[in-house]
């Protein structure tokens, strides 16, 4: 009993702060997917299924983190580990809870619940084209086009090509002017705070403009990412809108090619073609794929939001600083949000830190199923596809991985056997052996569901 009171003692600042806030909306419904318990409240059964003892749960859970945390002193990682019975909104137990570690991809659910709840899910990314001048009667577009970005992570070939029609069905045969790509959604930098010089641009660090098509790779195939210090994403959308215009019969200046260039919109135009996707829709690969380039785009919508034009990623870690304290979080010099993504080397958390926005979202019903629904599922989807594929926490498990050089992170929510929901974060940091701390963590995992 002592050494379990040491244990608890190290989740009491959590608590105090998380109840000493005003309360929280509690959601109208249940979830309707989490696991039911798969033994009765406060029964311990045998293997023959007799009840072998009645123990309170609390003690049966708590009894069996503490072998974890005997593990984790022996380990030759880092480990920090935070329980929270979200049902009776209290702590349940917790390693290190306090200790500030790298979250790796785990940053995304911090950038996700702030997105929720300061935009929220309908919120919409909108990326809109502008015709100034006139249309003479010959069809020739007297004036320029601009295509203003909205950072739409999944604008696609296919919308391209829909945007290129859309001119052609204004009339337009020929254009004088220019086509300019309008970036100034955010600030001018390409790729994100602290992420590793080496590794840009890739598929897990895409070049972050507001203005993109296919991720920004290259045109006509979108296969690669261009290495070539001129490139810019935005010149090369309107390079490669004015390829589909070609393509249409369209031409341009000596009818040859159509111009192209990066510019702000200067307003005054047509607005003739918008398209739009939601937080919502956003959200679902950047939770289930851990997205790097989804979460970005979330972080700077939520910064755009607030700063306008040229956000910059401190805009946006502004935003998730402030929610954390909503949260009952002191951050002060614990908590450090450097992306949205956790790519960044300088994003810093903490297990309780983590918890703590997961009960924020778990007490606020219109955040709480488009967070949950956006979360892999053990054993079934996402980046858990291959991780607890049976046992108690099979499709049981709602949790963001993360993995970074030497990290390996999981949070997210778990209903134990007594039917309670549980939030928890597992942050592993200075392992050299992913699949031994995957492992630790899936353990982990089962222990609270059984």
């Amino acid at each position: 009993m002592k050494r379990t009171l040491s244990l608890l003692t190290v989740s009491f600042s959590l608590v105090v702060s998380l109840l000493a806030q005003d309360p929280l909306p509690v959601p109208v419904m249940p979830i309707s997917n989490f696991a039911p318990p798969a033994t009765p409240d406060s029964v311990a059964q045998g293997t023959m299924g007799e009840d072998v003892a009645t123990v309170p749960w609390g003690e049966q859970i708590r009894t069996r983190l503490d072998s974890f945390a005997a593990e984790a002193n022996r380990a030759p990682y880092h480990v920090g580990i935070s329980v929270f019975d979200l049902t009776d909104d209290i702590p349940v137990w917790g390693y290190n809870t306090h200790k500030v570690m790298r979250p790796a991809s785990t940053q995304k659910v911090l950038t996700a619940i702030t997105a929720l709840s300061t935009l929220g899910s309908k919120h919409e990314f909108k990326t809109r084209s502008y015709y100034t001048g006139t249309i003479a009667t010959d069809g020739t577009l007297q004036g320029d086009i601009y295509v203003v970005g909205d950072f739409d992570p999944m604008y696609s070939h296919a919308d391209l090509k829909e945007l290129a029609r859309a001119i052609r069905d204004l009339g337009v045969k020929r254009v004088s002017g220019k086509i300019y790509g309008d970036a100034s959604m955010k600030h001018a930098d390409l790729y994100g705070n602290g992420w590793c010089w080496d590794d840009v641009p890739s598929k897990y660090e895409p070049y972050l403009c507001a203005l993109m098509v296919e991720r920004g790779r290259e045109y006509p195939n979108f296969g690669t990412y261009s290495k070539s210090a001129g490139f810019h994403p935005a010149a090369h959308f309107a390079y490669a809108l004015g390829q589909e215009l070609k393509n249409l019969g369209i031409t341009g200046v000596s009818a040859a090619v159509v111009p192209y260039g990066t510019k702000d919109y200067p307003g005054g135009g047509q607005n003739f073609h918008t398209k739009a996707r939601t937080v919502e829709e956003v959200m679902q690969r950047m939770l289930k794929n851990s997205d790097n380039l989804h979460a970005e785009a979330v972080f700077f919508k939520i910064a755009n939001a607030v700063a306008g034009k040229r956000a910059s990623w401190k805009d946006g870690a502004k935003q998730v600083e402030s929610l954390l304290r909503r949260a009952g979080v002191a951050v002060n010099n614990n908590i450090e949000v450097a992306d949205g993504s956790g790519v960044s080397l300088y994003n810093y958390c903490t297990p309780e830190a983590q918890v703590a926005m997961l009960r924020y979202a778990y007490r606020n019903a219109s955040i709480l199923p488009v967070f949950y629904a956006s979360l892999p599922i053990a054993g079934v989807d996402g980046t858990l596809d291959e991780r607890m594929q049976s046992g108690p926490a099979y499709r049981n498990v709602h949790a963001k991985t993360g993995t970074l050089e030497g990290v390996i992170a999981l949070c997210g929510y778990v209903t134990a056997s007594n039917g309670h929901q549980l939030a928890f974060s597992i942050l592993v940091n200075g392992t050299l052996t992913a699949k031994e701390a995957r492992d630790f963590q899936d353990r982990i995992c089962q222990a609270l569901a059984r």
